[in-house]
């Protein structure tokens, strides 16, 4: 009779494991299938001190879509020049209107979505310093 008991024991146990398992995830597979845009090759480069900022220019990849992208300099938005490579990716070019030249942070964000839909933010600080 132990036996039967420990037979019963030993499958409530495993079915309450198994259960719980699936209930956390731990059944399936899932990946996205959406890829964000990514934004490379600041420059001038992240967290870079200058003496002024005149320009700026980052690359985005190749499955950005460019009708949805943002630039802002310090909260001002602004509308870069466009221009693809031959790998596809964009090069994203702004001369600002006028120079930063007074001390403190410069905030730079870019805003866009993929070809598939998916957001992406990012954002990167210079610093001006006398």
């Amino acid at each position: 009779m132990t036996i039967l008991r420990f037979t019963a024991l030993f499958l409530v146990i495993h079915a309450t494991s198994v259960s719980t398992a699936y209930a956390y995830g731990g059944g399936g597979n899932s990946s996205s299938s959406c890829a964000e845009p990514q934004f490379y090759e600041e420059n001038p480069p992240k967290n870079s001190k200058l003496s002024s900022l005149n320009e700026i220019s980052v690359v985005a990849s190749d499955n950005t879509d460019t009708a949805s992208l943002e630039l802002e300099v310090n909260g001002k938005r602004l509308q870069p020049e466009l221009s693809q490579r031959r790998s596809g990716e964009w090069l994203i070019k702004q001369r600002l209107p006028e120079a930063i030249t007074q001390p403190g942070k410069v905030r730079v964000t870019l805003t866009a979505k993929s070809k598939d839909g998916c957001s992406a933010f990012h954002p990167f600080y210079l610093e001006i310093a006398p």
